[in-house]
């Protein structure tokens, strides 16, 4: 039931795009855990004391604060190859894992979109977040002529906040709610990006330089986090992953394994049906109330779903008579890869250096006109903060 949810209201709101004369730009965003350390990897160099070999085995250096220390990566994709590179990144960082200096230093070397936040705790929050899709609106706002956003996340709490919906709906970027118990099977961020971005930081934190043992810890696995986004999210193709989960408008191209999860040989036809209050309950979690006052907004320029400005506020399902069919969502052209969205800013505890070239370290490129306003724009709303 909850698959055949969200692949109704995925179909339907490409439906409504292709309706527009739009092009969906397909968007999924999700947080992921990020240790300062890996341990108990194949591969790890380990420590033997020779004085004491026959009394202990060898070990990695790593005291027990480091091992339990996290930080948080706030990630996303989308199915353009060329937007993918523009998409903001985010890194939440506890105060109490990284000193001022490493603070510093880091931000003198992060890509242009790539932002770090020092903050009390290293994990993302409802103001936070509707920081995120006030960056991401901007970032994308040179494209909005083409392409209608959008975003899929999973039903986490701060996700489904009113602030949030409220943002979405100002930003007019449509959102697909992924059901928790689906995401492990639906969502591509954690089907297809994350397992390779933690393989590849798992790489990198091996074959590191042995000098970096000097550094802050904190300092040293964000450094390496910056190389997988680049080396990763942005050099993978994340076109076939919503095709493979059944996110881009049809439902042809679903993996074999989705299918037999879902004991189907062949999935049935789902039709393109506007989310009802039932359906979006199907979505959210079992403890949390559907606020239709803020979910259905009146008008068609503040309803997230009807932001194409052809929609009034939340209809009927579509009889099963509906001609309707599905439109599959195309990939958009190739956009060059300098775009002054990129070097947008963030807020004053959030870096962005605009440094274009992959090497850390490299001198950041002056922000583009639209980059400083936006970064204008969003150092005054941290510091009122």
């Amino acid at each position: 039931m909850q698959a055949a949810a969200v692949w109704g209201w995925c179909n339907w709101l490409t439906a409504e795009a292709t309706r527009a004369g739009k092009t969906l730009l397909l968007l999924n965003l999700d947080e992921t855990p990020i240790p300062l350390t890996f341990t108990h990897s194949q591969g790890n160099v380990m420590r033997l004391d020779p004085a004491r070999a026959w009394l202990r085995a060898p070990r990695q250096q790593s005291d027990r604060a480091v091992q339990r220390s996290y930080f948080t990566h706030v990630g996303l994709i989308c199915n353009d190859p060329a937007v993918q590179p523009l998409l903001p990144q985010v890194l939440f960082v506890g105060a109490n894992l990284i000193t001022n200096a490493a603070f510093a230093t880091i931000q003198t070397e992060l890509p242009g979109n790539v932002y770090v936040k020092k903050m009390k705790k290293g994990w993302n929050n409802v103001k936070e977040h509707c920081i995120i899709i006030r960056l991401l609106t901007l970032v994308l706002q040179p494209l909005r002529e083409r392409y209608q956003p959008l975003l899929m996340f999973d039903a986490a709490p701060l996700h489904l906040a009113d602030e949030v919906m409220e943002e979405l709906a100002t930003a007019s970027i449509w959102y697909l709610v992924i059901p928790a118990r689906l995401t492990w099977l639906l969502q591509p961020l954690d089907t297809h990006a994350f397992a390779k971005c933690k393989r590849h930081l798992k790489m990198l934190f091996q074959d590191r330089d042995r000098r970096d043992q000097e550094d802050n810890s904190t300092l040293v696995m964000v450094r390496l986090v910056i190389h997988t986004i680049r080396a990763v999210l942005q050099g993978h193709q994340w076109g076939p992953a919503f095709a493979s989960n059944g996110l881009t408008g049809d439902q042809d191209r679903v993996s074999m394994f989705i299918r037999r999860e879902l004991e189907y040989e062949r999935l049935p036809l789902y039709l393109p049906l506007c989310p009802t209050v039932e359906v979006l309950r199907l979505c959210w979690p079992r403890n949390r109330v559907v606020n239709e006052a803020v979910v259905w907004i009146p008008g068609p320029h503040r309803n997230p779903a009807a932001a194409s400005g052809t929609l009034g506020p939340a209809p009927p399902a579509a009889p099963a008579s509906d001609p309707l069919a599905p439109a599959a969502a195309v990939a958009g052209p190739h956009l060059p890869a300098a775009h002054g969205a990129s070097s947008v800013g963030a807020s004053s505890s959030t870096a962005g250096a605009g440094a274009a070239d992959l090497a850390l370290g490299a001198p950041a490129e002056a922000p583009a006109p639209a980059a400083s306003t936006a970064r204008k724009r969003l150092h005054q709303k941290t510091a009122s903060q």
